[in-house]
């Protein structure tokens, strides 16, 4: 039997309040009455709120140049530059609470409150930014010494302290500024060879906004903050000091480069030294290895390929034995301290403006520092850019042309015809060279009009017209006049040759096609006379000769065997061509036949062998033998026998006594072309 359960006891607690959310318009609604108005002095802690996050925003506003307006005690808004939008859904501003209080008066506010969804933004904004790492205001170790008119009791000018080229200077100002100053971490990868060597790599602590060297007092007050030695000062202690904007990164970044560069400089020369050492052993032993290779061959084909591989073998190994170093940029220290700045307005004798500056620590005994803004150095004297900036006289010139002064940006330190500086305003790429001049050595190519410096512009050889490399060819010193620059008009390629280029003026045209061929490359055709590429003559067989296309012949006796036109007839008989030693002539017709339609017994063609006896000959054949016997109107003959072939009918006449004429009539004919008459003294031809 079951025993019965006991009833529970109810709780007397109260319900568990359900977890509130940390966003939106429900915790103004649920969480927060109208009533509940706290005292920040007398209120209970919010229990959402953390401490730490305020500082965070405003440290992060602060690097990331987000600017920060308070709307309330626990309310900001944020004004988001173009780079930081991506992290915050693209938006350009935004309102941020700190308190449950301050979200029930701006719903529409994001809470910053641990795990809302403005944190994670936030949170992720900062870790891109991990490259970088503010320690704060460097303390001052002395106030700010007066440095305005009024502070100062005088009138005087604050003097500039180094002279100024063609220039003079118009106004100064001193005032108490806030610079960033900092240093680079950076990774050195040296590779050489198959060695591969990797560094740490510091550069020294710089003033980031004038790009120079800090002292060493202030080098050493930010190595102690860094170090942790030291405590920041508090940002009030800057006081109404304006905050000096750090240069553009990648201007910062070339500074600092050129910096661990020099630093690296005994540590490349030091891995180049090695990489030249083994280079040298190991192009000794490709030597070797390929000398004993080229020793087994005896081909000039595979003479030639050993060679070339050897060759490049030897620039793969000296391309790879090259020192070559990667920078990889780790994180940027940087802090701020309170400088002394003096500021002039410069202005050349060209009317161009410009303003310098130099500054002096507070943080130790740092003496005035004045750098070119463009290197970075300290200058001997200053040079105003014609775009109305300033540099040192180590990295300005003057132009050539319109001598005006311009930093090495906005101009070239070397023409490429006279090696003299020019302005961006006259400097010109040629499109022959690909290298840039002045517009003082400026030409024009008749080719097609475009400009190009004077070193790559020359005449013609042939015409005279001035044209550019580009647009002319150099023919080799083996062409029938020498070498010569040609342009494109008068530039030919000699066919008879390997199309190397020539004159216009050395060519004829092949008879054939029409391509050119120079009078060092010409040969003609031993039947014409003409002038033919090498692609239309041929040398027959047996002669030696040179024949174009035209006069190309063949033996029916050998089919293979190339001949000229004139070194073949065609056989009267079979109408088909024999050379001289495979013709023979008829000992009744007396016409020369090929060998295959000459009986060899009787020493008769084959178309002698065929005579047949004819009664009524034709009206032709009879007044060619009027002609043939010298006769009158009556028939020349009591018999006749006639026999017709490919070219010619034979007709053999018998004029008694046992003599017999025999005469050959081309077709159509009325005249004989060869007569022949046979007696018993003997044959006797008479044409």
């Amino acid at each position: 039997m079951k025993r019965p359960r006991k009833p529970r006891r109810k709780s007397a607690r109260k319900p568990a309040a359900r977890r509130l959310p940390v966003n939106g318009r429900a915790v103004a609604a649920s969480a927060v009455g109208p009533s509940r108005a706290r005292d920040s002095s007398g209120a209970e802690a919010d229990p959402l709120a953390d401490a730490r996050i305020r500082p965070l925003l405003e440290r992060y506003c602060g690097l990331a140049g987000v600017k920060q307006s308070a709307l309330g005690p626990d309310h900001s808004k944020l004004s988001l530059p173009e780079a930081e939008r991506p992290f915050f859904r693209d938006r350009e501003r935004l309102n941020v609470v700190f308190s449950l209080d301050a979200l029930e008066r701006d719903p529409d506010a994001e809470i910053a409150v641990l795990g809302s969804p403005f944190l994670s933004q936030l949170i992720e904004a900062i870790r891109t930014r991990a490259a970088r790492l503010s320690l704060g205001l460097i303390a001052p170790s002395s106030p700010p010494v007066p440095l305005s008119r009024r502070e100062r009791g005088d009138d005087s000018e604050v003097p500039l302290p180094i002279p100024m080229r063609d220039g003079t200077v118009q106004r100064s100002t001193a005032r108490v500024a806030v610079h960033p100053v900092g240093r680079l971490v950076a990774r050195v990868v040296l590779r050489a060879g198959a060695g591969v060597e990797e560094a740490m790599v510091e550069s020294d602590v710089y003033d980031l906004s004038a790009g120079a060297r800090v002292g060493d007092d202030l080098a050493g007050a930010f190595r102690d903050l860094e170090a942790g030695r030291v405590k920041p000062a508090d940002p009030s202690d800057a006081g109404k000091a304006a905050r000096v904007p750090a240069r553009e990164p990648g201007d910062l970044l070339r500074l600092l480069l050129s910096h661990l560069q020099e630093k690296s400089a005994e540590r490349v020369a030091a891995r180049r030294a090695a990489a030249e050492q083994a280079l040298a052993t190991e192009l000794g032993r490709l030597d070797r290895y390929f000398e004993s290779i080229l020793k087994e061959q005896s081909d000039p084909e595979a003479i030639g390929t050993v060679t070339a591989l050897a060759e490049r073998r030897r620039t793969e190994e000296i391309r790879r034995s090259q020192v070559k170093a990667v920078v990889h940029p780790l994180q940027l220290i940087e802090a701020t301290v309170v400088m002394q700045r003096a500021e002039w307005q410069l202005e050349s004798a060209h009317g161009r403006r410009a303003t310098v500056s130099a500054q002096r620590s507070l943080s130790g005994e740092s003496a005035w520092g004045l750098a070119c803004p463009h290197c970075g150095r300290s200058p001997t004297a200053l040079v105003i850019c014609r775009h109305d900036h300033c540099g040192c006289e180590a990295c300005s010139s003057r132009c050539s042309v319109c001598a005006e002064d311009f930093c090495a940006d906005h101009g070239i330190a070397h023409c490429r015809v006279d090696e003299q500086p020019a302005c961006d305003e006259h400097v010109r790429a040629c499109p022959s060279c690909r290298l840039q001049y002045c517009t003082a050595h400026e030409g024009v190519c008749a080719e097609d009009g475009h400009a190009a410096c004077s070193a790559c512009l020359a005449p013609c050889g042939s015409c005279g017209r001035v044209v550019c490399n580009r647009h002319a060819e150099q023919s080799g010193a083996d062409a029938p006049k020498g070498s010569r620059r040609l342009c494109s008009v008068c530039v030919r390629y000699c066919e008879g040759g390997s199309n190397e280029p020539v004159g216009v003026d050395e060519v004829t045209q092949c008879a054939s096609c029409g391509k050119s061929v120079c009078t060092a490359h010409q040969a003609a055709c031993v039947v014409d006379g003409q002038v033919h590429c090498s692609q239309h003559l041929r040398r027959t067989d047996k002669s030696r000769r040179l024949v174009c296309r035209q006069h190309r012949a063949g033996c029916v006796e050998e089919a293979m065997a190339l001949f000229a036109s004139d070194e073949v007839e065609e056989c009267p008989v079979c109408g088909k061509h024999a050379c001289a030693q495979h013709r023979a002539a008829c000992g009744h017709c007396g016409r020369l036949v090929c060998t295959a339609d000459l009986e060899q017994k009787s020493r008769r063609c084959a178309t002698c062998a065929q005579l047949a006896a004819i009664v009524d000959p034709p009206d032709e054949v009879i007044t060619a033998a009027r002609v043939v016997t010298g006769g009158g109107g009556s028939r020349p003959s009591r018999a006749w026998r006639m026999a017709r072939d490919r070219s010619h009918l034979v007709v053999e006449l018998d004029l008694g006594l046992r003599r017999k004429a025999v005469f050959t009539l081309r077709h159509g004919a009325s005249v004989p072309d060869s007569v022949v008459r046979h007696s018993l003294l003997g044959s006797k031809q008479r044409k």
